[in-house]
């Protein structure tokens, strides 16, 4: 090889090294922060997701990698990526470990609380060389909760709320989760925020020594079924958490659950949802916790 050969050489992968710096290839592993790419305005920078990656409707596209625990490393290097997007305290240690492995940078975001959804669009926006974009969003966000949070809401004692991810196994969500804030946003209380987990299973003696006033049940969209969600919800709850005095309540679990900035519209929903609840329940249900 002459010399000038490999100037030029050198001059090419400098040069290609450069590009792929500047145009990240991204890979999400949470649905969550890909619905958080796209609304930080570097959706065009995604390359593959996990499963449940659906919203926007761009994001059911992408080539698929895994799912929130499971990745699939030869997938992955095969769309290129150049970087991955973890959740923080929800992506395995050892599945993120596995992927900076291969020479991946991982950018771990953190969402446990309704405010680090602002700081999360302005670093991915920044990631895709759009810091203005994410800027505009999280802006945008953040006017929208302090509207939220400035709303008045009953002097009462919150309500007390069982939420119920799955029926068997039994599976709710903890303290770690952004889900209690929102139940804030509401004037309720998560019965289980003492967890000090995002979500665990629990056995139905617990949810009933709790003394819930409200079973909320996630569900997932309703399709072409003509059930509303209250049907919905009592089809799907566990039938030993005492489903004959207490109120059951069915709500779209994505947009509630996922933290992004849908999830305030969904808090709209749940509020609305828990309104007429706000009476005192039926002392038959052995409710003594309020």
């Amino acid at each position: 090889m002459t010399a000038r050969l490999g100037v030029v050489l050198a001059l090419a992968l400098a040069l290609a090294a450069g590009a792929r710096a500047e145009s990240p290839r991204v890979v999400s592993l949470a649905p969550h922060l890909t619905e958080l790419a796209y609304q930080a305005g570097i959706g065009d920078h995604l390359v593959g997701a996990v499963e449940w990656s659906d919203h926007p409707a761009a994001a059911r596209q992408l080539p698929r990698i895994g799912d929130a625990f499971r990745f699939d490393a030869e997938r992955i290097l095969a769309l290129d990526a150049t970087h991955a997007l973890a959740w923080t305290g929800g992506t395995p240690a050892a599945a993120i470990e596995q992927i900076e492995n291969l020479g991946i940078t991982v950018l771990s975001i953190e969402t446990r609380t309704l405010d680090q959804i602002g700081d999360a669009l302005e670093t991915l926006g920044a990631l895709g060389q759009r810091p203005e974009v994410g800027r505009r969003a999280a802006r945008r966000y953040r006017e929208a909760l302090e509207e939220r949070r400035q709303a008045d809401r009953p002097d009462r004692a919150p309500l007390r709320i069982f939420y119920q991810v799955s029926a068997r196994p039994l599976f709710t969500l903890g303290g770690r989760h952004v889900i209690n804030e929102v139940f804030g946003l509401c004037g309720a209380r998560n019965v289980f925020a003492g967890l000090d987990v995002e979500a665990a299973p629990v056995g139905a003696e617990a949810v009933l020594d709790a003394s819930p006033d409200l079973l909320l049940v996630g569900l997932e969209p309703a399709g072409d079924t003509p059930q509303g969600p209250g049907e919905r919800a009592r089809a799907r709850v566990n039938p030993a958490l005492g489903t004959e005095c207490r109120p059951v309540v069915g709500v779209e679990a994505a947009p509630l659950v996922r933290p992004t900035p849908r999830i305030l519209d969904a808090a709209d929903r749940l509020c609305a949802a828990l309104a007429p609840f706000r009476s005192d329940t039926d002392p038959a249900c052995g409710n003594a916790g309020r």
